[in-house]
């Protein structure tokens, strides 16, 4: 099992973000994340990553426990949020090249400049980040994904601030994370688009699950539960 949470929760001062949620993600499986604002998808992404602790339950990602061994649990998954967390004064090129260095990768122009091509940055390589838009930034932050080769992937509203070729290009990458036996835990509100890529839902509600079950019915149970 890629990724399996039990009895997780999350507390913040007297307000409980997370409750009780039980989660299993196998190999190569997309599980999508729905709920409205403040329902807990974003908390239970960041607890899934080890950037906040649990106040209750456990959490572990290949058999590793984020709390306890980081750095381990770190180089199994990727992450995809609302930020970027990009250099601005970096150009696309540079940025991709440090990455790449990092994780101890081949980091010429031969080899970083394909990556830059394909999410439509090939032309814009030596510009600098300061200047790329929401998407651009976005575009460039999949790059990461690739080159960590993780065997989780989270993502945050992947589809926020990307045009259509921009929604093609992730949906593209999404089904090859499936294929590769990647595990995809995929919070989103575009449901119609996001339902079509993966296997089964999850509705929170309160910051506790609702619902479970199959991915095309999640508007639905979200529409029900709002109403």
């Amino acid at each position: 099992m890629t990724l399996r949470a039990s009895g997780l929760g999350r507390r913040f001062g007297k307000h409980w973000a997370l409750a009780r949620v039980d989660l299993e993600v196998a190999a190569g499986e997309v599980v999508l994340l729905a709920g409205a604002n403040g329902s807990g998808k974003t908390t239970l992404l960041r607890l899934v990553a080890g950037l906040v602790r649990p106040t209750k339950g456990t959490v572990s990602i290949c058999g590793i426990d984020p709390q306890r061994q980081p750095l381990e649990s770190r180089r199994k998954l990727s992450m995809i949020s609302h930020q970027a967390y990009l250099y601005p004064r970096l150009t696309a090129l540079e940025t991709t090249r440090i990455w790449a260095r990092l994780l101890g990768l081949p980091a010429s122009d031969v080899d970083l400049l394909p990556m830059l091509e394909e999410v439509g940055l090939g032309g814009r390589h030596n510009e600098s980040v300061a200047g790329f838009s929401a998407g651009m930034k976005k575009r460039l932050a999949f790059i990461r994904t690739r080159l960590e080769k993780p065997r989780l992937v989270l993502l945050d509203e992947p589809f926020s601030a990307l045009d259509a070729a921009g929604r093609r290009m992730v949906e593209g990458w999404i089904d090859g994370f499936r294929r590769s036996g990647t595990s995809v835990l995929l919070a989103s509100h575009t449901l119609a688009r996001a339902a079509r890529l993966a296997d089964r839902g999850i509705l929170l509600q309160q910051g506790q699950v609702a619902w479970r079950g199959k991915a095309e019915e999640v508007a639905a149970r979200l529409e029900a539960a709002s109403a």
